[in-house]
């Protein structure tokens, strides 16, 4: 990208200018990256922030963790408060390597983040009674993301409509997309309805009315035959479409907002092609896969850049692309052994159903997320605030803090896989992690780090 149209906005008249544009974008900013990368897992002279443990080390990195622990829970009720969540915030710090900020400008954050979360639980629960607990946590997952992205654009904290409308949507659709039980041809007509539905809005479709949160009445919904029969589904969708609708008028400069979201979805009906089919004998190569990871991966976070700021420059659009395909390949990891049993190839089952073992893409994936991209500084990082003694702006502080806690959740997910690396990589493998294999395959990370911001607990 040349240096001079990094500020300018990403916006196009048609939607086909837009994805035409995105594509050669989101190639630039991931597969070009992820193909140049070395084989082998990096070292400190590749990046200051890559650090080797040694058991001992990690053993009193664990113990120092158990203590903590106790005193937060017998003691976080006391005048020591304020002192214990700063010691949080520093073995936060340390166990991730990542660069220190004074801890008054953490406080109100971390205060933020527990409100918002249990704010989505409870407007979740509201919309949809019947929802469980661990599809709002999947649906949650990228709130975490939204709001750091919010902290990155000096924007106050906050759950609007069309973020929960977003993070909603998904889990929806993947129940859709992904159902054995729905046919080919109710899937295609699924893609052709909530296509338009997301990129024209409905017919009907009036800016000043606002959309109460309560749920629609799925008998209204206007649908071809073979969708009629998952018209309780659908409608589900087609309201997180108004909770986004809220917050962004359609028309005008935010036009981006509907081109993303129609862009995702594509990405998503896309992905169809990485299942396998034993019936007729169908195998997606190894190319298409990392295409269509790529995609679909940079889609989902450039849809929730411009949901919680309206118009992305070129240099977020950029960078969003590269964290996503990131998230995506993590995601992919942790869902290796599921991905097996359904038959659906991703870079990692691709790569064990050629018969070779997960040494080589998981090395990639971690010198990945080392990548310059993700501390990159934007001409807006200013307006953050910041550290003067360090010179760490908040914003540079929530991307290294991102991309260094995206580490330990890719070494979480291979410390569950032992059987598909080399005895020596899994070795060398362990040696990043802050904790012994052995602890961090038992921790359950991104479920205890829901809980603990969630309940407050330090």
């Amino acid at each position: 990208m040349d240096k001079f149209d990094t500020d300018t906005y990403f916006e196009f008249k048609t939607y086909e200018e837009f994805r035409t544009a995105r594509l050669k974008l989101n190639y630039d900013s991931t597969l070009k990256l992820w193909y140049s990368l070395p084989e082998g897992l990096p070292t400190s002279g590749d990046n200051q922030l890559v650090r080797r443990q040694t058991t001992r080390q990690q053993r009193a990195r664990v113990r120092y963790m158990k203590f903590y622990a106790f005193y937060c829970t017998l003691l976080k009720k006391t005048f020591l408060r304020k002192k214990i969540q700063s010691k949080g915030f520093r073995l936060w710090n340390e166990t991730l390597n990542v660069p220190a900020l004074k801890d008054d400008s953490l406080y109100g954050i971390y205060q933020s983040m527990g409100h918002v979360t249990s704010e989505f639980l409870s407007k979740g629960r509201r919309y949809d009674p019947t929802i469980s607990f661990e599809e709002l946590f999947k649906a949650g997952r990228t709130v975490w993301f939204m709001i750091a992205f919010q902290m990155q654009l000096n924007i106050p904290l906050a759950l609007t409509d069309s973020i929960f409308g977003y993070n909603m949507l998904y889990p929806y659709t993947d129940d859709l997309v992904d159902s054995n039980d729905i046919s080919r041809e109710s899937k295609k007509d699924f893609a052709k309805v909530f296509h338009e539905r997301l990129l024209y809005g409905e017919s009907t479709y009036d800016p000043k009315v606002h959309f109460d949160g309560k749920q629609s009445n799925a008998n209204e919904l206007d649908l071809p035959i073979s969708l009629q029969p998952h018209a309780d589904r659908i409608v589900k969708i087609f309201d997180m479409v108004k909770f986004i609708e809220n917050d962004w008028v359609r028309g005008g400069e935010y036009e981006g907002v509907y081109m993303s979201l129609a862009t995702i979805h594509e990405s998503q009906m896309k992905s169809t092609l990485q299942h396998a089919r034993i019936e007729d004998n169908y195998a997606p190569t190894m190319e298409q896969v990392e295409q269509v990871s790529a995609e679909k991966g940079g889609a989902s976070l450039i849809a929730a850049g411009f949901l919680i700021e309206g118009r992305l420059t070129r240099a977020k659009m950029s960078y969003l692309e590269y964290l996503g395909f990131g998230l995506q390949l993590l995601d992919d990891l942790q869902d290796v052994k599921e991905d097996m049993k359904n038959n659906h190839r991703t870079i990692f089952t691709q790569t064990l159903a050629d018969g070779k073992t997960l040494d080589a893409p998981t090395a990639r994936l971690i010198r990945y997320c080392y990548c310059a991209s993700a501390y990159e500084k934007f001409s807006d990082d200013l307006r953050t605030v910041s550290d003067r003694k360090s010179g760490v702006t908040l914003a540079h502080y929530v991307r290294v803090s991102m991309m260094m806690f995206s580490v330990v959740l890719v070494l979480e997910a291979a410390s569950r896989l032992k059987e598909h690396y080399s005895r020596e990589f899994y070795r060398e493998l362990s040696s990043l992690s802050p904790i012994a294999f052995r602890d961090l395959r038992k921790a359950r990370v991104e479920e205890t780090m829901w809980r603990i911001v969630r309940n407050q607990w330090f």
